[in-house]
């Protein structure tokens, strides 16, 4: 009773350290060792083997006792539903489960080829038989079943006790919940991973470049995941232009593409999005064509399996993602899977985006290419016709100052000084669209613009209109090419006066507006319909007001005001109404400086 008693006492002793490591350490292997020697050494068990839950099998990880029975346990791997069968027909003593030998159809769950308890069968009826099984399901908690303890060979080789079954269960208990604390630790982690993934993908899609984008996330799956190899490719579309892009870590893209390709436009591929497995052994799935090669590849890196995730967005396949995972990871969890499935959707929104910007980027080059091409085609021709305009120009002078009499040589001056007017808008619009090489300089806007009203005055007189100054403040300093300034508030007040009918007004009003200064050019003249206004700016535009078509022009000066404008930071606008006039507005950056 004594020895007995010892023996009592050293296991809840053990079983008390238990509960205080069980709480405060992080070493999981080594508090399962802890209970199978506690099992073994302090209750007198010959074999105790703990494993553990992993997806849908059971791992053994732990073996005490018996040298032969932990070389052929250790590293064992069973389906789980065969340790559910167990325990549905055996004989619940508490929370241990009892299989009898004469009702063991199968070896139990602690066997393994080559090793069999060293006993034979005893004649007495708590003689313990070698086909007996004693197993302690694993449980956290809450109730979750985290694993499995198994014993062997009990002390005297007799069916264990209810004093001894109950120390059995304080140990087991104590397996338990370290798993369980295990298991909250790995999810616990694992999701810290996965969400760093997740976040680090999804911040890729801040870059522009496409081949940066899945640099950056195929590093991010690679440490998510922790896997052997990460691959993600994009298929190239020749049709819209699309060239195909790849990216590998810790090693280049290798896989077989084109097969895999196939593959996932096969109808025998599940639905778009979802994550594939396939393993090194087993059914290729639908990996039709790819298996045999994607296996080699896993062979030669130690993989034990990959995941497969399309690309795509609505029904267009972009291409795909595809991790290995070393042969000693666990099955993927749920949690790994619906990472990758998300993981996998937003690339595929990224990867749009990116080609999207590409193919906007690319238009953006060939249109920039077209106006430089246009602009280099009027300046060609510009500078073509002006060598004859001013030969013809000169002739028609000299045929004038010979007074010939001959009424037709007034119109040719008219008409060839009006297309000499032309070629030079033509040139300046052309000379805006290349390089900018005027040299600026500080000036006054408002002595710019009493300027262009002072030799405005005559055109003004001769066609029977006022034209006023208004200056609201004085001076205006701004910073910029005068010459190019001039050009638009001539051309302002230049279409206010030729739009104006006889008795209107034109009135130039200058002033500043916080850090601005502002050219108002009002006029009471033929206004600007409301479908014309958005295209008053645009180059060769014309009116659809009759009457302002009957007025000649090259449709070319406010697009020049515009874009000189531009250049100096400012902007032309347009305020008007249809018969009762128009006002336009240039404002340019006031420079403060002293």
């Amino acid at each position: 009773m004594t020895g007995h008693a010892l023996d009592r006492a050293g296991g809840i002793a053990r079983v008390l350290d238990l509960v205080r490591r069980v709480n405060s350490s992080t070493d999981t292997a080594e508090l399962l060792d802890e209970v199978a020697r506690g099992v073994v050494e302090g209750l007198g068990f010959g074999v105790c083997a703990i494993s553990r839950i992993d997806g849908d099998s059971v791992l053994t990880t732990n073996v005490a006792g018996d040298a032969d029975a932990r070389r052929a346990l250790l590293g064992r791997r069973f389906g789980i539903e065969l340790v559910l069968d167990e325990y549905a027909k055996a004989e619940h003593w508490g929370i241990l489960r009892f299989r009898s030998h004469d009702t063991l159809g199968r070896q139990p769950l602690d066997r393994a080829p080559g090793w069999t308890p060293g006993i034979a069968p005893g004649g007495e009826p708590d003689d313990w038989h070698p086909l007996d099984a004693l197993y302690a399901p694993l449980l956290s908690a809450t109730g979750e079943l985290v694993g499995n303890l198994a014993v062997d060979l009990p002390p005297g080789n007799k069916v264990p006790g209810s004093e001894l079954r109950e120390l059995l269960e304080l140990f087991a208990v104590q397996a338990g919940l370290a798993l369980s604390n295990a298991q909250q630790r790995d999810r616990l982690a694992e999701g810290m991973r996965l969400e760093s993934a997740m976040k680090e993908v999804a911040l890729a899609g801040s870059q522009v470049d496409l081949d940066a984008i899945l640099a950056t996330a195929v590093r991010a799956v690679h440490a998510g995941f922790e896997a052997s190899q990460v691959w993600v490719r994009c298929f190239a579309d020749p049709d819209l232009g699309r060239d195909a892009h790849a990216f590998g870590h810790p090693e280049p893209p290798i896989s077989p593409s084109l097969l895999l390709r196939e593959d996932l436009t096969d109808d025998a591929w599940p639905s778009r999005g979802r994550v594939v497995s396939l393993l090194l052994e087993g059914d290729e799935g639908p990996f039709i064509r790819s298996a045999a090669p994607l296996r080699e590849l896993m062979r030669q890196m130690g993989a034990g399996r990959l995941l497969v995730s399309p690309l795509s967005l609505g029904a267009e396949l972009m291409g795909y993602l595809v991790i290995a995972l070393p042969l000693e990871h666990p099955e993927p969890t749920t949690s790994e899977l619906t990472a990758l499935h998300e993981i996998a959707r937003e690339l595929g929104r990224i990867v749009h985006a990116a080609r999207v910007h590409e193919t906007e980027q690319r238009l953006v080059t060939e249109l920039r290419e077209l106006d430089r091409y246009r602009a280099d085609l009027i300046a060609t021709i510009s500078h073509e016709l002006k060598t004859p305009l001013t030969s013809i120009i000169g002739h028609v002078e000299l045929l004038d100052e010979l007074d010939t009499g001959v009424p037709s040589v007034r119109a040719i001056e008219r008409s060839a000084h009006r297309l000499h007017k032309l070629v030079d808008r033509l040139l300046s619009y052309s000379r805006l669209h290349g390089e900018i090489r005027e040299v600026r300089r500080r000036f006054d806007l408002v002595e710019l613009c009493r300027s262009t009203v002072e030799h405005s005055g005559f055109q003004a007189a001769t066609s029977g209109l006022s034209l006023d100054l208004e200056v609201l403040d004085e001076p205006l300093p701004v910073t910029g090419d005068p010459h190019e300034v001039s050009l638009i508030v001539d051309n302002l007040v230049g279409n206010a006066l030729k739009y104006t009918p006889r008795g209107g007004s034109v009135r130039v009003r200058v002033g500043s507006a916080g850090a601005e200064a502002r050219v108002e050019v009002v006029d009471t003249g033929l206004g600007i319909s409301r479908i014309d206004q958005p295209h008053v700016f645009s180059p060769f535009h014309r009116s659809t007001n009759l009457d302002a078509l009957s007025i000649p022009g090259s449709g070319l000066g406010l697009a020049i005001c515009r874009r000189i404008a531009e250049q100096h930071g400012g902007q032309v606008s347009v305020e008007s109404e249809l018969g009762r006039g128009s006002t336009f507005t240039l404002t340019l950056p006031l420079d403060t400086s002293d």
